[in-house]
């Protein structure tokens, strides 16, 4: 059996949602005297006076209470705010000429306000997922460049100039993946309510969680791609794909046939068009894949012309 998930706690509350502990005690410290009369008002200031120490149920909590115990004319003012921040709500806003307007008001600001937390939480787990992947991904990078510094220094001690370059290349691959997967990684904000069924591009909060042995792994492959990319531009087949114009402007020239060969004027422009490349390999993940269909697409025209 896999070894058992350790249980990782909601990042706690005061530290990420300083702000939104302040404004629901401020609603609360904003309710009229009167609001003292009425039901839960006692439990409600118990919270609001531990607002230090709340957990996120305890926050949600609170929040309710108060628009329970909001008056009518601030519970108009709630209802207004909320349904503007949904694109679209279940049921319509309450019709101030019906009898009953007041608790049905209530009942659809208490609902709004129920989903708008859960978007919040939904979004914020997604958020601290993403976190973790990105912190994991840096880690990850970092210990790449290490072993890349070392390699390059090892080849140029020895006098192996190709060495040198393969891990100048691979380590480019490899930041353009961390680069492309980080960017994908960013989550909506988790306080609108309406962005409530957006998703990151990784996908779902699960992917985000089970996914990132995978992602890693895409992001270390992404160095494999450089190193072939690298290989396809050395060796002249990368060129069958561009005019003779593009591959002049595009492509470095390489000063002879060895491999691994370094491009002419190195230092300059050759050089440089060697790392934008290794760098585009790595962030673009179909580029060399691509090329390579394309590539066995040409040798099977070739082939069938036979």
């Amino acid at each position: 059996m896999a070894g058992s998930r350790t249980y990782r706690p909601l990042a706690q509350v005061r530290a990420v949602g300083g702000p939104y502990v302040d404004q629901v005690v401020a609603d609360f410290r904003a309710l009229p005297l009167e609001a003292a009369q009425l039901p839960r008002y006692g439990e409600a200031a118990a919270l609001a006076d531990s607002s230090d120490t709340l957990d996120w149920q305890q926050l949600f909590t609170l929040e309710l209470w108060v628009v329970q115990l909001m008056p009518l004319y601030q519970l108009e003012q709630r209802a207004g705010i909320l349904g503007q921040l949904f694109h679209q709500t279940a049921a319509a806003l309450p019709d101030p000429a019906q009898e009953d307007y007041e608790p049905r008001l209530r009942a659809w600001a208490l609902n709004l306000q129920s989903e708008r937390q859960w978007a919040f939480r939904k979004n914020l787990l997604r958020e601290q997922e993403a976190w973790r992947l990105r912190r994991r991904l840096a880690a990850t990078l970092w210990a790449v460049t290490a072993i890349a510094v070392l390699v390059s220094w090892s080849g140029m001690l020895f006098g192996w100039q190709g060495l040198a370059l393969l891990s100048m290349v691979a380590w480019l691959g490899i930041s353009g993946g961390y680069a492309s997967i980080a960017r994908r990684a960013q989550s909506p904000g988790p306080s609108q309510g309406g962005d409530a069924s957006q998703g990151t591009a990784l996908g779902n909060l699960c992917a985000l969680d089970v996914g990132q042995d995978s992602v890693v792994q895409g992001m270390l492959l992404a160095g494999l791609f450089a190193l072939v990319g690298y290989s396809l531009l050395a060796s002249g087949l990368f060129t069958q794909l561009f005019s003779p114009a593009l591959n002049a402007s595009l492509i470095p020239q390489f000063k002879s046939a060895d491999w691994p060969s370094i491009p002419l004027t190195a230092g300059g422009h050759e050089l440089a068009k060697l790392a934008v490349w290794s760098f585009l390999f790595g962030f673009a993940e179909r580029l060399v894949p691509d090329v390579l269909d394309r590539l066995t697409g040409k040798l099977k025209l070739s082939k069938s012309g036979k």
